[in-house]
């Protein structure tokens, strides 16, 4: 399989080596050129093992996956923004075929940061006297929950959600689990294993995550947002328990949060500005030297002052008061008679991949489905996210009304960051028509991506998606 083909003896970034910019509220991260050591060498000391680390974030940052493109996927497939021609078809469905290049690409990334995980944890075993022990679950515990994250992307964007068929039983993406000796053997040609099998494995790997990651980084704000925390495991677990449709945990992990560590920001604006500030829980880091290029980076894409080729929909507006909520007056702005996103205007954004207030509507969409009646608390969090940008509270007179407006919600406040087709096909709904794209039923062959093509030919027992 191609996927296996990518592995380097190993990045050792000197990479991401996170500094705070001085005299500025603004934190970055810096990239210098790396090299490629053997693997006794890249482990053969402390401070080597520890970029190599880092190293691992870098590869997270490629262009083709979560430099920003994986959230542009599954919002180009969601209502909240219109189609944009640069990406072709991929918004429209249908017209995907399995050669496409923005799906193939995505693929070859999400397996390439996997690729690199696999490989750390494998060299890291055969290193671990090098460092202490506490240090040793901090690296693996890094490793793994980069590995959980590329898993929940591409499972989401290349299977059918979670509830689709009883038991999760029909098929996912294939597991690498291990860095292959031989690349080129039999033993790579791996079958895709079911949708539960993969959220079985994320889970299991973020438990052991949460159990061996530190609660920060020594107090320094950028690493403890840039950087795999406990509280991103346990915020990543919340998140795939929802998806699940299994509130009584999302529920569980959602509480994990007190609002003593984290918490929202008075202009909903904010955390899209400083990065780090006690919204974010984890975020992956770039500046303007390493972010993706022009053809790759959120602002480039999302912001009208550069190549803004992203336009956000009618559908999504429509969803706020514009005299009152900060979310349109704070976050869009209009030019050419378009309107756009303000939450990336550079090519420095980083890329935010779960912030506090997506907990709170976790717990709030747990608490909901869990109560037979309109649950009071659930309704609570809702309105104090709502407060937070001046929009008037919500009311629900029965349970279905509640949930219909918590998704509503969902959609107003975390639009453009990556969930937009995911929340319409987790609950069962279909995609509704907007712009030029048709709707799609829920159960459409094409509101998942295609196996790549060449993937297909290359191992005969990766099965392709129907349809396609």
């Amino acid at each position: 399989m191609k996927i296996l083909n990518t592995y380097k003896t190993i990045n050792i970034a000197l990479a991401a080596v996170m500094v705070l910019a001085m005299g500025s509220c603004q934190k970055q991260i810096f990239e210098e050129p790396f090299s490629n050591l053997a693997p006794g060498d890249a482990f053969s000391s402390p401070d080597r093992i520890e970029k190599a680390s880092v190293g691992m974030y870098d590869q997270l940052q490629n262009p083709e996956f979560f430099g920003g493109r994986v959230l542009i996927y599954a919002d180009q497939r969601g209502i909240d923004v219109n189609p944009a021609s640069f990406f072709g078809d991929l918004a429209l469905f249908s017209p995907v075929t399995s050669n496409n290049a923005y799906a193939n690409t995505a693929w070859q990334g999400a397996y390439r940061t996997i690729g690199e995980a696999n490989l750390f944890l494998k060299n890291m075993a055969a290193a671990g006297s090098v460092v202490p022990a506490a240090k040793v679950d901090q690296y693996n515990g890094e490793a793994k929950f980069i590995r959980s994250l590329c898993y929940f992307y591409l499972v989401n964007l290349y299977a059918q959600p979670y509830k689709f068929t009883s038991g999760a039983s029909h098929p996912g993406v294939p597991l690498i689990l291990e860095s292959a000796s031989d690349p080129f053997g039999s033993g790579t040609q791996v079958s895709r294993a079911t949708v539960a099998a993969v959220y079985n494995q994320m889970e299991t790997d973020l438990k052991e995550a949460e159990a061996k990651l530190p609660a920060d980084y020594n107090d320094v704000t950028l690493q403890n947002t840039a950087r795999a925390t406990k509280s991103a495991a346990q915020a990543l677990l919340a998140r795939l328990y929802l998806y699940k449709g299994d509130y009584p945990n999302a529920l569980i992990y959602a509480n994990k949060f007190d609002g003593s560590k984290y918490a929202l920001n008075a202009d909903p604006a904010t955390t899209f500005r400083l990065f780090t500030t006690n919204e974010s829980i984890f975020s992956i880091a770039h500046n303007g030297g390493d972010n993706p290029n022009t053809n790759h980076a959120l602002g480039q894409h999302y912001a009208p002052g550069l190549r803004g080729d992203i336009t956000v929909s009618p559908e999504y507006v429509g969803l706020m008061d514009q005299t009152k909520d900060l979310r349109f007056k704070n976050l869009i702005t209009s030019k050419g008679g378009l309107l756009y996103t303000t939450k990336y205007v550079s090519v420095s954004e980083w890329v935010p991949v779960i912030r506090y207030a997506e907990i709170m509507l976790i717990k709030a969409e747990a608490l909901a489905n869990i109560s037979s009646t309109v649950d009071a608390n659930a309704l609570t969090i809702v309105n104090n996210l709502r407060a937070r940008s001046l929009a008037d509270p919500i009311t629900a007179s029965t349970k279905d009304e509640l949930i219909a407006k918590i998704l509503v919600e969902r959609r107003i406040e975390l639009a453009f960051e990556g969930q937009g087709e995911f929340d319409f096909l987790r609950t069962g709904r279909g995609i509704p028509a907007h712009s030029t794209a048709a709707a799609q039923a829920y159960g459409s062959n094409y509101v998942v991506l295609p196996i790549p093509f060449y993937d297909t030919q290359k191992n005969p027992n990766l099965a392709q998606n129907p349809g396609y």
